[in-house]
């Protein structure tokens, strides 16, 4: 057959082997395409026979060479299910008629087919449901949207059905899915519908030559975007783009029938042939004839055919039918190139993350100055528009004195102050200042309507200034205000001394308020001299609350010019991040239409695209010079901007389109009162107006659609009659000019767009095409092409490649920095879409939206982290589809996602919540648009788009990893009062009275559990054997994770009512409200359980500094030394012990008799008298004070000498030396902690009764560090260990320092060689340190019996622990199976052995060396 091949399939053919092989990550076709192909291409298929058609996507060029078959046709093609097993489908034509036979080898009695068909009489789109006669015994309809066919047997294991279609239910192509009906498992083919095509491609008979050819999906997408850029980059709907974009397919297909090779057609993809010329010759386009003189006009037609020829064209115009609105569905992914996501990492500049170190300044040290004079009352740095600056202070002596308005400049050249006052209460209004303020030598202005006064050199001692060396003239004036003038504030501009050049505040006149003026309180709300602790917020504050002319323009200018200051540094008492986010705020403010867009000023359209022009060209260049977290904010910045463009055309083009349809100007027409807006002040809003206007005549003249469009839009009828040129008419609609007008309306849109919108994607697109990289635009034409596709997996893919492809060109590059936030709002639109498709296809969905984030967040290093991660699972998690093992690691991929999601949203809120508010607040902004201000940031950017889809994964991962909702760490049975608080840790020196049940948000792992409490629930995941956790169980607290938000949603809903929980057998916590009478019942109880008067001995110094291991005694060590030293000959060889020496009991008591540490033991005594009256603040000054204290050189002697003897090796200097006593005395201090206080305190132990041994050993950095229970603590299994891992130090797992969950694991101690792996690790950090020492806390109040006070204290290395990220790609104990196995074993088989040597079931810790060699550094009985 393949010798019967068309020319065509022959040149297809040649192509093939180039392409399907893969180099470096990358297909060859890349390289033909100049890069213009990524991986994600589909790639050129040719089928010289029947039964290998493939899979096919929608808007896929096809062509043909079929011969008319004269015998019947038949056509097989084979599924594979994410199961593994098969479905066949033959499809035999016979005439008028389809018999479709399909046979499946899944062994579920109880499987369903769920179909429909595309095609046949009278077919819409969508599924058709074919009539009764062609449906199988025991069909029905399910939801009038598809068919349910059950399977039937078929000779041994296999099952089949049988589908007749004849005469007009011939069909084009059979969907279906399947689904079992007990499980409710579903079978789809990776998110979408499994499509057997039944006619055309598989109709072919035995002798009928066939070439079916598949053009490349991205060849698609280049093919349209060269079309769109030809055409101009024109303004397009959604139906247009589509429209456009099949017939791209269609001149593909046409080429190919023509014999065009697909070598010429990749030419003209690559850019090596003009595609312009290459139209022409392939006859695609006719060349334009050479102008030639206008013959001359055709005598007029009789009058009578001129009513006939218009209703003649009113007939022609056929309206276009309305496209069906298509189900959003998850579509087949085309594929994305293979990266190193690590690379995507963004390195931060030191000046994008610190104060911008600006080189010094004139002005500096008189600002400085300024701001700790107490005499300050108000200061402000200017720029003067180049280096130059003027500062003004007010000052006031004493109270109810004069005002001194000092103004200093380090201008070179001779300056004039021009300027008057402000009255109190008349709001800026200029008043020329009596003479009883006028300065020596000062003037009145010829106009007589302004003051002037010269600056003289600054004689004055803080001006006698050198800087880089050399000293700077300065020039200063004074004015003096008395008090009781009731004035407001000083206004005024600077000119030169000659007259040719004056400088403005932007475009407005400087001010200096005097303070407790009436205008400096009328319109702010705040008291800026508290809330508001730095320059450019109050910068900001003033000058939109107290500008009488204000608008757009005036707001674009100011923020230009309040950029370009923070850019030099000029705001000296903000870091550059903060700064930046305060500017995003208040622009945004401002694109939200909470504040004015006019004030008493008309602003012409050129001048605002000026302004817009100026400002963006500022963020352009802030964006080139930062990194980061600050690069972030300025990027946002341009999201709330219009680009500018050509401002004078949107003037010009109303009145063309309004002359051209012969719509007159005259008062009451809606048109013309739109163009005395566009006229006298265009803003945004004339884009949503524009495109109600259009909807509008689309829908024939509807109001209601105009009213809709303009609501959905946020514009409402007061808003449009509220305008100075106010809009109060209903639009007129004209049949005879519907379709020119609406021609003109696109064309105008795209005007306002280019001028307001600079965030839209086809405006973005145009205006940035000569600055598009090759390797982008396939992508883009793709996007631009299938704007509101309902399968959103491939469009996401396209726009976030495009994205990738312009991350190394974009920074500072404005026309690229609008184009990339295009896409990414097009992405986070597609997302939302996509928000139904729930279960675990839309799992697919999570790749494309880690990469958008990765791209757009500015600290993104966790981001890529976890892209690694995720992309690091086998395929079958990516497709939705894993089995128990690998949903498990899904699971914890997907929460460190999470975690990695909330750190971003608690970033925003804590970089602008309270700044957002004060400026909302003083602004007088609407309550709610300040309350939901950092929400509405977060909800708008990329990690909640990621969020929702993870929504809708985890659920299902969970289910499949047989993980429920509920995680018991510790199970009792619990009755008390629901309290929610945000964190655990902010709560736990409370006492309180009842008993009580918390909701935290937040439980790190090292909180104690506060008084009066008996059950914990939280959605954080503190690991098993965190100190929490421990602790929760020896006080029979019931403690709880919940991953589904909606159990705690309804348990806060409860809040201050009594419930009773109960754990369930299953692992679930059940729940019901309770009497008040109950909880009186248990109150005694459950207070008084916990106060179990223990005692503890108080040993005392035993005469030696330091102990060795042979020396050990309850007298002198706490059990983690003794347990250590009992340990030795009573385990394997294998399993090592490190050496250890001991300061023992009494030393920190010893040590503070000392006359040279007298005053530390007055001051911790004094201390410890007022812990009943704050205990946080006593303890901590208890803390600080051990750490003050000097050690005596005879214990530095003793500790030497014995960690020689004992082979620790000792510190290298003296400046070591130092590090180890520093944490030698922060073991000590630990002894103050605040959570073990209050651990003490509940069960009536004094910590002036403790006594802290402390444990030295040698550390060597881990691979991994591990804590054993050999009794299970969730179940009370005697019979199964139960053990816990991480990367690096066991301190990232025990303390809760790094959140996320350890490996956890089981296994039964009579089968140790069969561990279980119940969770996968998520933690996003190990702890490292250096070859060194670890201090360990070794208290008298640790190990008492039926009291856990392990993880009270610290243990502290000499040198300081590092968090690095965790790769868990590179991780051979989640990659290795084997290697897995086999310490998961070793691990449990040595706390087996443990348990046996000291006959009771332990808590171990220990650690796993680079080596592989296990070490055990710690065990105390498991209480």
């Amino acid at each position: 057959m393949a010798g019967h091949a068309s020319a065509a399939g022959a040149t297809f053919n040649a192509l093939l082997p180039a392409r399907v092989k893969r180099r470096d990550g990358f297909s060859q076709a890349e390289t033909i395409l100049g890069g213009r192909f990524s991986s994600l291409a589909k790639k050129v298929r040719v089928l010289g026979q029947s039964g290998s058609s493939g899979v096919r996507r929608q808007l896929v060029g096809k062509v043909y060479a079929v011969a008319a078959p004269e015998n019947p046709t038949k056509v097989e093609k084979d599924f594979k299910l994410s199961s593994g097993e098969h479905v066949k489908v033959s499809v035999e034509e016979r005439g008028q008629s389809q018999h479709i036979n399909l046979v499946t080898d899944h062994p579920s009695p109880n499987l369903i087919l769920h179909w429909g068909v595309e095609g046949g009489k009278g077919y819409k789109g969508g599924w058709r449901l074919p009539g009764r006669q062609c449906r199988p015994d025991g069909t029905v309809k399910y939801k009038s949207r598809a068919l349910q066919t059950p399977w039937t047997m078929k000779g041994g294991n296999g099952r089949e059905i049988l589908i007749s279609l004849e005469g007009d239910e011939m069909s084009d192509a059979l969907n279906f899915v399947l689904k079992d009906a007990k499980s409710g498992r579903w079978y789809d083919n990776n998110g979408s519908n499994f499509k057997m095509d039944l006619k055309g491609e598989v109709a072919l008979s035995a002798s009928a030559p066939v070439v079916d050819v598949t053009v490349d999906e991205e060849l698609c997408g280049i093919w349209a975007y060269l079309k769109w850029e030809l055409a101009g980059c024109p303004n397009r709907s959604q139906a247009e783009a589509d429209t456009e974009f099949r017939a791209g397919i269609k001149e593909l297909e046409g080429l190919v029938r023509q014999g065009v090779s697909m070598d010429e057609i990749m030419r003209v993809a690559r850019g090596e042939v003009r595609f312009s010329e290459f139209r022409l010759t392939t006859g695609l386009d006719v060349k334009k004839p050479e102008a030639v003189q206008a013959p001359a006009p055709a005598p007029p037609r009789p009058a009578e055919k001129k009513e006939e020829k218009k209703e003649q064209q009113k007939a022609a115009v056929k309206e276009p039918e309305p496209k069906p609105k298509e189900d959003v569905v998850l579509g087949s992914s085309i594929g994305m190139a293979q990266r190193d996501y690590l690379k995507l990492i963004k390195e931060v500049p030191v000046l994008s993350e610190e104060k911008l170190k600006a080189p010094k300044k004139p002005l500096d040290f008189i600002v400085q100055n300024a701001a700790v004079d107490e005499s300050t009352k108000w200061r402000r740095l200017f720029p003067m528009g180049s280096r130059e600056e003027i500062f003004a202070a007010v000052k006031q002596e004493v109270e109810n004195g004069p005002y001194k308005v000092i103004i200093t400049t380090d201008a070179a050249f001779p300056l004039v102050l021009h300027w008057g006052i402000a009255k109190g209460g008349r709001g800026r209004q200029w008043v020329v200042p009596p003479e009883s303020l006028l300065p020596l030598a000062s003037r009145i202005y010829d106009d007589g309507k302004a003051a002037e006064t010269a600056f003289l050199d600054c004689g004055d001692e803080e001006c006698d200034l050198e800087t880089l060396g050399a000293e700077v003239p300065l020039q200063r004036l004074t004015l003096e205000v008395p008090f009781d003038q009731k004035i407001a504030g000083i206004q005024f501009v600077l000119r030169s001394d000659d007259k040719t050049k004056w400088w403005k505040d932007g475009n407005g006149n400087f001010f200096v308020p005097l303070p407790g003026s009436v205008e400096e309180t009328k319109h702010v709300e705040v008291d800026t001299s508290t809330v508001c602790n730095d320059e450019l917020t109050r910068a900001i504050i003033e000058c939109e609350t107290n500008k009488d002319h204000w608008t757009l323009m005036h707001r674009f200018h100011k923020a230009h010019d309040l950029l370009e200051a923070v850019m030099r540094g000029s705001f000296t008492d903000i870091e550059l991040v903060d700064a930046t986010a305060r500017i995003y705020c208040w622009l945004r403010y401002s694109a939200t239409r909470q504040l004015t867009w006019q004030k008493n000023y008309n602003t012409k359209p050129r001048e605002l695209s000026h302004s817009q022009e100026r400002l963006t060209s500022a963020i352009a260049n802030a964006h080139r010079n930062t990194g980061g977290e600050t690069q972030e904010w300025v990027r946002l910045m341009l999201s709330t901007v219009g680009r500018g463009g050509d401002g004078q055309r949107i003037r010009d083009e109303i009145l063309h389109i309004m002359h051209r349809n012969k719509i007159k100007e005259v008062k009451g027409l809606w048109m013309e009162e739109w163009h005395q807006k566009l006229h006298n002040n265009t803003t945004p809003d004339d884009v949503p107006i524009c495109e109600a206007y259009i909807a509008f005549l689309e829908s024939h003249g509807d109001n209601g659609v105009y009213w809709r469009s303009l609501s959905d839009s946020g514009i409402t009828r007061q808003r449009l009659e509220g305008f100075d040129r106010a809009i109060k008419s209903e639009p007129q609609y004209y049949p005879d000019k519907r379709d020119a007008l609406i021609r003109d309306m696109y064309n105008y849109l795209g005007i306002l767009k280019a001028v307001h919108s600079g965030a839209d994607l086809q405006a973005s697109a145009a205006a940035a095409q000569n600055s598009i990289p090759g390797s982008a635009q396939g992508h883009l034409g793709y996007v631009l092409s299938h704007l509101g596709d309902p399968q959103i997996l491939p469009f996401m893919e396209a726009a976030v490649e495009a994205r990738m492809e312009l991350n190394s060109v974009v920074a500072g590059n404005l026309d690229l920095m609008y184009l990339d936030l295009a896409l990414e709002n097009q992405i986070r639109q597609a997302a939302e879409r996509g928000a139904g498709i729930s279960g675990p296809a839309a799992a697919g969905l999570v790749t494309p939206l880690l990469q958008n984030l990765c791209l757009s967040a500015g600290k993104n290093e966790e981001i890529c982290f976890c892209l690694q991660s995720w992309e690091g699972l086998p395929n079958s998690v990516r497709g939705g589809f894993p089995n128990q093992e690998e949903a498990l690691q899904a699971v914890a991929v997907i929460d460190r996602i999470r975690r990695a999601l909330g750190e971003i949203s608690d970033g925003v809120f804590n970089r602008i919540g309270e700044a957002s508010s004060v400026m909302g607040k003083a602004f007088g902004c609407e309550d709610w648009a300040v309350e939901i201000f950092s929400e509405e940031v977060v909800r708008g950017g990329p990690a909640f788009a990621l969020s929702l889809v993870l929504g809708n994964v985890e659920g299902s991962f969970r289910s499949v990893a047989n993980l429920g909702a509920w995680q018991v760490i510790s199970p009792t049975t619990a009755v008390g009062r629901v309290v929610v608080v945000p964190g655990l840790h902010e709560v736990q020196d409370k006492v309180y009275s009842e008993p009580t049940i918390l909701l935290a948000d937040r439980v790190s792992g090292e909180e104690e559990i506060p008084e009066g409490v008996v059950g914990v629930f939280t959605p954080d995941a503190p690991d098993v054997l965190s100190h929490v956790s421990v602790r929760a169980r020896n006080m029979k607290v019931l403690f709880a994770t919940c991953h589904e938000a909606w159990h705690l949603e309804e348990m806060a809903k409860m809040k201050s009512k009594v419930l009773r929980f109960n754990p369930t057998a299953s692992g679930e916590v059940r729940w019901e409200e309770a009497t008040e009478e109950s909880l009186a019942a248990h109150s005694s109880d459950s207070l008084n359980s916990n106060k179990k008067n223990l005692k503890i001995n108080v040993p005392k110094w035993c005469g030696k500094w330091v102990v060795s291991m042979d020396e050990y005694t309850p007298e002198k060590v706490g059990a983690k030394s003794r347990n250590i030293a009992g340990l030795r000959r009573q385990i394997p060889d294998d399993i090592k012990l490190p050496s250890s020496v001991t300061v023992p009991f009494g030393s920190f008591e010893k040590v503070l008799e000392s006359k040279e540490n007298s005053d530390v033991r007055d001051g911790i005594e004094q201390a410890m008298k007022r812990i009943p009256d704050g205990p946080s603040v006593a303890l901590r000054t208890c803390r600080e004070l051990a750490m003050q204290i000097k050690v005596p050189e005879a214990l530095k002697k003793e500790l030497s000498e014995a960690m020689q003897a004992a082979g620790i090796p000792l510190p290298e200097s003296p400046e070591r030396w130092d590090l180890a006593m520093e944490a030698m005395k922060g073991v000590w201090a630990s002894k103050f902690n605040d959570r073990a206080f209050f651990s003490m305190r509940k069960v009536g132990l004094k910590i002036s009764d403790l006594r802290m041994a402390v444990l030295v050993q040698r550390i060597v950095s881990p691979e991994y560090a591990y804590v054993i229970h050999t009794k299970n603590p969730s179940t009370g299994n005697a019979k199964e260990i139960y053990c816990e891992l991480v990367k690096g130090l066991g301190e990232s797992l025990v303390s809760g320092m790094v959140p996320g969950s350890s490996m956890a694991f089981t296994a039964k101690k009579s089968d140790l060689d069969d561990p279980q792996v119940l969770l996968y690790p998520s933690k996003s950090a190990g702890m490292y340190v250096r070859d060194s020492l670890i201090f360990r806390s070794d208290s008298n109040g640790e190990d008492l019996e039926g009291y856990a006070g392990a993880g009270l204290y610290e243990s502290i290395t000499m040198d300081p622990t590092e968090l690095k990220k965790v790769d868990y790609v590179a991780d051979k104990l989640i990659q290795d199976a084997g290697y897995r196995n086999d310490l998961l074993i070793k691990v449990a088989k040595v706390g087996a052995a443990i348990e046996d040597a000291l006959g009771s079931a332990q808590d171990i810790e220990g650690v796993v060396g680079l080596d592989g060699v296990l070490t055990v550094v710690q065990t105390r009985p498991q209480v």
